[in-house]
């Protein structure tokens, strides 16, 4: 069955102009087969005026001609959109344009534009990525002088640094300073964790230590192995204690701090720990080898709990600025 495709491309005073596709049929056609006609009427006597065949293809060269002008378009489903020229490189006008649209128009524009024009350093730069990896590497050099709760408000400013999760899982921060357990009836002993994390379906906890957070003790064990700090180990048994009082305190209902009720459910948390960096294995070769593998077998045989050190952590960030691609 042939599907009529027509349009009324507009009318002047005396004539309407209109464009019709013919060949399409339910079934579908070759390309050649296809053809695009253009044809205008008298509207008061319905008097021919003219009619063009043109194929797909003098009509697609038509299309991208018209596409080489500086234009926006706003996409209405089920109709063909508007245009609205901009002429030169009028930067107010495009952005008074853009304010003004709704993101049913907004949004297909920005894809468009970064599809077609955008290179992935651009992308990051409007997103502020390559300052804030400057920023972190920074943060890193001034060591001790940087404090956890500046690290905290650094993260929650930029959580796209936590990536795809440690299992390529996004991320995204539900509460910074979640209180995850009950406190003492004067008040105290409350549990409190450094974010509550989301990957839109499970809760995960992250605390942070300084990079500067010693990782090792000043001497080895009798098993070939270094000792562990007090402070990673003080550290591994804080987030064990958030873990297990969030596991209690999620099953009920809880809120954000901007009220949103938090959907993703808890089973087993898992949970991150960010602390010290890679400037602790230091020593002889033999020494830095053993400090390595005593890491990697600490943090590979936690249960749910992922160390990442700081410097990893930076370089993950480094990865998305500058090897990732944005979809």
């Amino acid at each position: 069955m042939s599907i009529d495709h027509t349009f009324e491309i507009g009318r002047d005073e005396r004539c309407k102009l209109f464009l019709n596709i013919s060949g399409l049929n339910e079934g579908g056609n070759e390309i050649n087969e296809i053809s695009a006609n253009l044809y205008a009427y008298d509207s008061n006597t319905g008097t021919s005026k003219f009619t063009c065949s043109l194929s797909i293809n003098d009509l697609g060269r038509l299309y991208n001609h018209l596409g080489k002008y500086n234009m926006i378009k706003s996409v209405v489903p089920k109709e063909t959109g508007k245009f609205i020229e901009i002429t030169g490189n009028n930067m107010e006008g495009i952005l008074s344009i853009l304010s003004a649209s709704d993101t049913a128009s907004l949004i297909p524009a920005l894809q468009n534009i970064i599809q077609n024009k955008l290179s992935q350093d651009d992308i990051n730069t409007i997103l502020g990525r390559k300052e804030s990896l400057i920023e972190f590497e920074n943060k890193l050099s001034q060591g001790e002088s940087i404090n956890e709760p500046e690290w905290q408000k650094f993260f929650e400013k930029n959580e796209w640094i936590f990536g795809y999760g440690l299992k390529y899982r996004y991320l995204k921060i539900l509460q910074r300073e979640a209180h995850v357990s009950g406190s003492d009836l004067d008040g105290r002993n409350e549990v409190i964790s450094d974010f509550l994390m989301s990957d839109t379906k499970f809760t995960k906890l992250v605390e942070l230590k300084k990079p500067t957070t010693p990782l090792f003790k000043n001497y080895k064990n009798r098993s070939d192995a270094w000792c562990l700090s007090n402070d990673l180990s003080d550290a591994v048994s804080q987030i064990l204690s958030q873990k297990a009082n969030w596991e209690i305190n999620s099953q009920g209902n809880n809120y954000t701090s901007e009220g949103n009720k938090i959907k993703e459910l808890t089973h087993d948390v898992e949970c991150i720990l960010i602390i010290g960096s890679r400037t602790e294995l230091s020593g002889s070769d033999k020494e830095k080898a053993m400090k390595l593998k005593t890491i990697e077998l600490y943090r590979r045989n936690l249960r749910n709990i992922e160390i990442v050190l700081y410097d990893e952590l930076f370089e993950r960030a480094k990865f998305i600025v500058k090897d990732s691609l944005i979809e």
